[in-house]
């Protein structure tokens, strides 16, 4: 009975240990490493790295809409020598709006 005890404990344990790692590793998917990547798509568009003097992205995904479906969306700007955008990208990579100011 005490061994059946430690492999039930044992099996609980790795279950645990399994669904923090994967936890985890979907937050920093959608937390550190798609905005980067997106930010980096967006910017090349936008203005190549010479002129570029800053830029952000916000890390935490929106909410939006694009044709019909709900997807993660991400807001930021870009600084360039001459002008500052403000822009949102799906997550698939695809740039929703483009303001200059």
């Amino acid at each position: 009975m005490a061994k059946r005890l430690h492999y039930v404990a044992a099996a609980a344990l790795v279950a645990t240990a399994a669904s923090f790692a994967t936890t985890r590793a979907y937050a920093y998917y959608w937390h550190h490493f798609l905005p980067n990547r997106l930010f980096k798509q967006v910017s090349a568009q936008i203005a190549d790295s010479t002129t570029r003097t800053g830029g952000w992205i916000n890390m935490t995904p929106d909410a939006g809409w694009v044709a019909d479906h709900l997807v993660a969306t991400y807001r930021g700007g870009i600084t360039t020598a001459n002008n500052t955008f403000a822009f949102t990208v799906s997550q698939s990579g695809e740039l929703l709006s483009l303001k200059r100011s």
